[in-house]
């Protein structure tokens, strides 16, 4: 207790010195400049509902000033996301995370990565939402020089008005300049496809924070919420800027008025304080020590608000001990009776019993447990507790050193998803090699999405190493050429198989199916004119019996020859045609597919205008159907969507938007009569 006092004492002392040297220095307003910046430029990102051939729906839309908003609507020239609602997580082919202890209580399960012209301090970044907004989960931002990410704000998906709005959500304080941002999406609330139209960073040259800052907490965005008057909106609780005509008057309102509510942080002082007693005891017992600025301004709210609590309850507490217990030497022989101690000591449970406790927990809880004591760190580091790993979740701090560090706790490893992880450099393609060679010789999936250090000679060590392979997941993974493709010929067993990028040979392809006729799952959505479609479905027909799902999702040549083919398939139970424009009438081919595969439970058949009753009548016999996309069949009857209403008893989702014979009115008492069912309807107009 008495070193606890000495630190509080040494970190008062450290204030004053902090104060003395003018850690807060004198407005100045020539120095500070408000900066205003849209997108200059898309990174990266883990899907997009647009092609990158096309405008339409990119995310390449969201670089420069708003082009629609404030107009609510489908607008081709805004970002859109290839999933909304609860539906994919529902459907055959979607993708079960493994241990599911390291996810927060909100998954993230898109994002963006944008970039600025110049490097601001972040003030405020506003997300202008032109389509069912709601989604925006996570704000992070990247400092560029050691790469590591730091999180503005989070928090859940909400239900707002179907309006436009500007979501600016109220940001932590950033200690350093950036230019580059991620913005991360839940999209499980959403009634239909989100779209975004900008997104505006406001930041300054210099860092800013408000002069009562014990009342704000040297937060910024306290601050504004007050003087925006937007402390308490019910309808958008999260939001500054609910109201896009006084959006950023809080901000006018500091630029006015800036000596009476801010003061400028003279940042460059923290660079000349050395580190002293705090930090110190601090490091001897973190893997890591944060920034020193956000440490000292940690321990500062420490010691205004909770130490003082901290010594009330202290107090009470002995006063209590005292009162039911006048000899405190009775007290100390009580604690320390061997039959307490045996039933409070968390060391005296078996092994097996602390291994079985262990596998319900986090990997962070996991490496912290190892710094406990010897016996709970053996036990923590068993081989056997990551069996599964799953890092997606610490995309943001994952480095080479991370993964380096878990080599030796994975020898036993046999899932493993990577997705988002080692992006900008953190991880380069020699550390993911060696940890593949040292721990990779079990694997049976693995999940690679959206991993830049992907390279033609990773694959080359992954197609050598893990020969086990049930499951491998390329998604934007576009570094790979053909040549890297062509290795996964030598994998024999896989079941999933989720590509795009450059792959451009259909024989490779076709070689891959061949070689695995166990696959069930295969996912080639937007790979458009790079392959011949019709091969490949007809090598699956071949050769892959067991086919469960098949994604062909705006692949323009596939035409009624590869539908046919894909008719052998019996076991289908999902297959998504969606914006496939070579099928054209898909004549008796789609009819000959409904009615060989009667064990259907998604069928997308997004845009495809020339679908007649005829096409669709088979499926009314598919008594297993869940979800069902008709979006632009302008040819569909009242009658024949009344028939999947009546003789589809587990159908929960279907989309009748731009179904021209199908009215608004037929929609909503259809909706009256069956409330467990899920109409999407998009009144606006269909584009390509």
């Amino acid at each position: 207790m008495m070193e606890f006092y000495r630190l509080c004492e040494d970190a008062a002392a450290f204030d004053i010195v902090s104060t003395n040297n003018k850690k807060f220095s004198e407005p100045d307003n020539k120095k500070i400049i408000f900066l205003e910046q849209f997108v200059d430029r898309v990174r990266s990102f883990s899907s997009q509902y647009g092609h990158d051939s096309s405008i339409s729906y990119t995310a390449y839309n969201l670089t420069g000033s708003p082009s629609k908003f404030p107009d609510y609507g489908d607008f081709p020239q805004a970002f859109v996301m290839r999933t909304y609602g609860p539906w994919w997580n529902k459907a055959p082919s979607r993708l079960e995370d493994y241990m599911i202890q390291n996810n927060g209580s909100v998954i993230s399960q898109d994002y963006i990565d944008l970039q600025y012209r110049q490097d601001v301090y972040p003030i405020r970044i506003s997300i202008y939402e032109t389509y069912n907004p709601g989604s925006v989960i996570g704000i992070w931002v990247q400092e560029p020089y050691k790469k590591q990410w730091f999180q503005l704000w989070s928090g859940p998906p909400q239900f707002v008005p179907e309006r436009a709005r500007i979501f600016s959500p109220p940001l932590k304080t950033c200690h350093f300049k950036t230019r580059r941002v991620r913005i991360e999406f839940n999209h499980d609330l959403l009634d239909y496809y989100t779209e975004l139209d900008a997104v505006l960073l406001i930041g300054t040259s210099e860092l800013i924070v408000p002069r009562d800052h014990i009342t704000y907490h040297q937060n910024l965005s306290n601050l504004l919420q007050e003087l925006g008057g937007n402390k308490y909106n019910n309808e958008d609780i999260y939001n500054l800027t609910p109201n896009i005509k006084t959006a950023n008057q809080d901000l006018s309102i500091i630029k006015k008025m800036f000596y009476k509510y801010c003061i400028l942080y003279n940042s460059q002082i923290m660079n000349n304080i050395s580190n002293g007693n705090l930090v110190t005891t601090l490091g001897q017992h973190c893997h890591s020590v944060p920034p020193l600025e956000e440490a000292f301004k940690n321990f500062q709210e420490f010691l205004q608000k909770e130490f003082p609590k901290f010594k009330r309850d202290l107090s009470s507490s002995s006063s209590i001990c005292r009162i039911s217990s006048p000899n405190d030497k009775d007290v100390f022989s009580i604690l320390n009776n061997d039959d307490n101690r045996s039933c409070g000591s968390f060391s005296a449970l078996p092994d097996e019993t602390i291994f079985k406790i262990f596998k319900y927990l986090d990997l962070k809880t996991l490496c912290r447990l190892c710094r406990v004591n010897r016996h709970l760190s053996n036990i923590a580091k068993d081989a056997l507790l990551y069996t599964s790993l799953n890092l997606k979740p610490y995309w943001d701090c994952l480095d080479n050193n991370a993964l380096n560090y878990l080599i030796p706790r994975c020898q036993y490893l046999q899932r493993l998803d990577l997705s988002w992880c080692g992006n900008y450099n953190m991880i380069n393609s020699k550390d993911f090699v060696n940890f593949i060679r040292s721990c990779g010789k079990l694997l049976t999936h693995l999940r690679l999405n959206c991993c830049s250090y992907m390279n033609d000679n990773a694959m080359l060590v992954v197609t050598r190493v893990c020969t086990n392979l049930k499951e491998l997941c390329l998604r934007n993974c576009f570094r790979i050429t053909n040549y890297g493709f062509s290795k996964i010929e030598r994998l024999r067993c896989l079941e999933r198989l989720e590509l795009n990028g450059d792959i451009t040979e259909t024989c490779i392809l076709c070689s891959i199916l061949r070689k695995n006729p166990q696959m069930k799952h295969l996912n080639l959505a937007g790979i458009r004119e790079r392959l011949n479609m019709d091969e490949i479905a007809i090598e699956l027909g071949n050769s892959c019996p067991k086919l469960e799902s098949v994604d062909f999702w705006k692949t323009q040549t596939l035409t009624p020859n590869g539908v046919r083919a894909l008719a052998r398939c019996v076991n289908l139970r999902e297959v998504d045609f969606g914006w496939c424009n070579g099928m054209g009438a898909p004549g008796d081919s789609l009819r000959e597919l409904l009615s060989s595969c009667r064990y259907l439970e998604k069928v997308f058949l997004t845009a495809l205008r020339g679908l007649t009753d005829r096409d669709l009548e088979p499926l009314l016999l598919c008594q297993r159907l869940q979800q069902l996309d008709l979006l632009g069949a302008r040819s569909l009857t009242p009658e024949m969507c009344y028939g999947f209403l009546l003789w589809c008893p587990k159908l929960e989702m279907i989309d009748l938007s731009f179904c021209e014979g199908i009215s608004d009115s037929q929609i909503q008492e259809w909706q009256r009569k069956y409330p467990h069912i899920s109409f999407k309807r998009n009144i606006f107009t269909l584009r390509n």
